[in-house]
């Protein structure tokens, strides 16, 4: 069977899985137990963090999902200080330690990412390496569920040294006092534990070609994985044991081969190592050969997972591995996928959404600010007459320019040098139905108030307080989210030139969320908080085209919403959710035009079009509280880039330096999402 792409021997390995486990949800811990000698550098930083990503990759696409991993280092030298994530360590001859990555209940356990984030942390310092050792400590340093496949990956270029120094004999059966093989095949017998091992010992097929990885614990009956050239893998029956590094075939290979795992040679590994691309590849392939074991070691029966994909298959998998009965029960009365995505916190989704688009209410009030205080100024700077001793003069064109820049580019509009003004916006937003989240309809109310001043004729500045509340309801199930949001914002414009403008705005808001979810098990309740932070940085030119003014613009903001995790308490369903964060960076360009329609009134129209960079969703880290070590990723859906937004307004002058204005705003061509809003607006000046 030859192997072009790694698409394909996936295809076939996926294809011969699920045959033989159709209605299997399976869930895989692997420690990975790798050497800390002075000659291991490069599989530190080259071959495991991108050997664990596709590992998991592929076990995802088998459905083999809510994979843990953890990392021991050993034969590092004692000398060297613990590293910031070090979980703890046991001196030998050499160390042996483990490390804290993320997930509950003790933290040794991690995803992918989390694991490959904590690899730069491995050194290489020391020159005894007892693999044996290494093993027991792993097991007496990290609990494998047991509804997983347990595994154990473990990775040296040399044979097993014997350490003895220091060795702690009160776990080992009486009268032992060093750790044999025996008993290492004890422990992996009783945990129902696999090792692969990478190793320094060559492998052929039976006709002498060199393979990177050999399966099966008869060589007659097993596997060789032959690698030509080109990079193309043969799968061939019938393999031969060829040379090796000292004990290293008695001591580890013959280990990893009679455990049901694998054994792949590090020197063909290493032939790849400067290579990116071969070095993804095959790593990929030996990480489909892994997870080919892996998927079949610990079918669960009882809930069956096969139709679900997605979020809906690692919720169905964190069921399935929990010995919970409250949970067990709920994946016995699933008969529908989609009841799995009402147990999801598919209300994350609208926090974020809501939390950013409370922000940009507020960001588009002071906007709005300036541009009426230019707006109002060119609106009135037409005059090229001035009433003197009663009599009128004729002005000139430089006098005319004089006084408007006398009257403040920045500062155009005002009577004086100190405005006030209080806005309230209501919104309405309807957001669709999506595979990954139910829709909503959100009602918000949102209160502005503030002051600016003229610092220079060039110069305005202003600051501004805000308070919103947002109340969602989700469509086709019960419960909803109540959000309450407070904060500050600081604005100022700044003329550039001549009738052309730099305008800035930094905000920060602190929002509260309440959340009611219907699980379809029950009625569950949670409450958190979050931050928000915006800066947006835009210009501004303004034109005067007979009794229109009119105000191009350019704009870039940026948004950063962060909330915080939190607990939801109700019943078996109730979830622990992770922090979520997004970040927002729209650009914006547009205009807005305005015609007095009398010495009082005046109309005005903003015409905008935006282009959001990141529009992708972000992945929500979640477990059910009664199974905390299960945990799944679910995606918040993916958004428009591109959209538009208009808006009309009509402003009266109640003289005495006081104004009302009445304004609304509608979102178009968003794919999923509609928004309509109505701004009051009261504006003093003194």
């Amino acid at each position: 069977m030859n192997l072009n792409k790694p698409t394909l021997l996936a295809s076939i390995i996926s294809s011969t899985l699920m045959s033989g486990v159709l209605h299997a949800a399976t869930t895989l811990d692997m420690a990975i137990v790798i050497d800390e000698s002075g000659s291991m550098s490069g599989e530190h930083n080259a071959f495991i963090g991108t050997y664990v990503r596709n590992l998991d990759s592929m076990l995802k696409e088998q459905n083999v999902t809510l994979n843990q991993y953890g990392l021991v280092g050993f034969g590092g030298a004692t000398y060297t200080p613990p590293s910031a994530h070090e979980a703890g360590r046991e001196q030998g001859a050499d160390f042996y330690r483990h490390f804290n990555l993320s997930l509950d209940p003790d933290n040794v356990w991690g995803t992918a990412d989390d694991f490959h984030a904590i690899t730069s942390e491995l050194v290489t310092t020391g020159g005894t390496e007892d693999g044996y050792r290494a093993i027991d400590y792993t097991f007496r340093n990290f609990d494998f569920r047991p509804t997983a496949g347990a595994s154990i990956m473990l990775i040296t270029d040399e044979d097993r040294d014997n350490d003895r120094t220091n060795l702690d004999t009160s776990h080992l059966p009486s009268g032992m006092t060093e750790i044999d093989k025996a008993y290492i095949q004890a422990q992996l017998a009783q945990y129902n534990t696999v090792v692969h091992a990478v190793v320094s010992q060559r492998f052929t097929d039976l006709d002498g070609n060199p393979a990177i990885a050999v399966v099966g614990a008869d060589p007659a009956t097993g596997y060789a994985y032959v690698k030509d050239a080109s990079g193309v893998i043969t799968k061939v029956q019938g393999y031969i044991l060829q040379s090796a590094d000292g004990t290293t075939q008695a001591d580890y290979t013959e280990l990893a081969l009679t455990s049901g795992g694998t054994a792949m040679d590090i020197d063909g590994l290493r032939s790849v190592y400067t290579d990116a691309d071969a070095l993804a590849a095959l790593s990929g392939e030996l990480a489909k050969l892994v997870a080919e074991i892996s998927a079949g070691q610990t079918p669960v029966v009882g809930i069956d997972c096969n139709a679900a994909s997605g979020v809906a298959a690692q919720i169905c998998s964190a069921i399935a591995a929990s010995n919970n009965t409250g949970l067990q029960q709920i994946g016995q009365q699933i008969n529908n996928p989609r009841q799995y995505r009402q147990l999801n916190q598919y209300q994350v989704s609208q926090m974020l959404r809501t939390a950013a688009a409370n922000s940009r209410h507020v960001r588009r009030v002071v906007l709005d600010r300036l541009s009426d205080l230019r707006r109002t100024g060119m609106a009135s700077n037409d005059i090229h007459l001035m009433n003197y001793s009663n009599a009128n003069v004729n002005l000139s064109p430089d006098m005319v320019d004089s006084m408007r820049l006398v009257r403040g580019g920045a500062a155009s509009g005002d009577q004086g040098d100190v405005g006030y003004f209080i806005r309230g916006i209501y919104t309405r937003g309807d957001y669709d139905d999506t595979s990954a989240a139910p829709g909503y309809d959100s009602t918000t109310y949102t209160l502005v108030a503030g002051a600016d001043r003229y610092v220079s004729d060039a110069l305005q500045l202003g600051a501004a307080l805000h308070y919103s509340t947002t109340d969602s309801d989700f469509s086709g199930v019960g419960g909803g989210t109540e959000a309450d949001t407070w904060g500050g914002i600081l604005y100022g414009s700044l003329e550039l030139g001549p009738e052309l403008y730099l305008e800035s705005n930094l905000s920060y808001s602190r929002a509260n969320f309440d959340t009611r979810r219907d699980s379809g098990f029950g009625v569950l309740e949670g409450d958190t908080d979050g931050d928000i932070w915006n800066l947006s940085v835009g210009v501004v030119k303004s034109m005067l085209v007979r009794n229109l003014a009119i105000q191009p613009f350019a704009y870039l903001h940026y948004t950063d919403v962060e909330i915080d995790g939190f607990t939801e308490s109700g019943g078996a369903a109730a979830l622990r959710v992770g922090s979520s964060d997004i970040q927002s960076l729209v650009s914006e360009l547009g205009f807005t035009t305005a015609v007095q329609f009398s010495d009082t009134l005046t109309g005005d129209l903003r015409l905008a079009w935006e282009h959001e960079f990141e529009d992708d969703g972000t992945s929500v880290r979640t477990a059910f509280v009664a199974a905390p070590g299960n945990v799944f990723d679910s995606r918040t859906p993916s958004q428009s880039s591109d959209y538009g937004r208009v808006g009309v307004g009509l402003t009266k002058d109640m003289g005495v330096n006081r104004s009302l204005a009445l304004r609304a705003e509608t979102l178009v061509g968003h794919n999923n999402y509609d928004e309509h809003s109505v701004e009051i607006r009261f504006r003093q000046n003194f």
